[in-house]
């Protein structure tokens, strides 16, 4: 289970990650366009951890992820 926040910046970040990755294929990308990206990238990555440190706790306590929604089929 992962909550709406987790399930959306997940997405964002494969997202940048497919987009840095053809433009490191790509002659005619610029150097600062990929350094741009990978800034996103360490970004959405350091949301995404700090938003599972600071929830741990809550998904612990009993109960704590009853108000969690199962996105499996969201994602379909």
């Amino acid at each position: 289970m992962s909550s709406e926040y987790e399930y959306n910046v997940s997405k964002i970040l494969t997202e940048k990650i497919r987009k840095l990755n053809e433009l490191q294929n790509s002659s005619k990308s610029s150097t600062y366009d990929k350094e741009f990206l990978k800034m996103e990238i360490e970004t959405l990555e350091s949301l995404y951890e700090n938003y599972n440190l600071g929830l741990n706790y809550f998904r612990r306590a009993q109960g704590g992820r009853s108000g969690l929604r199962e996105l499996k089929d969201k994602e379909k």
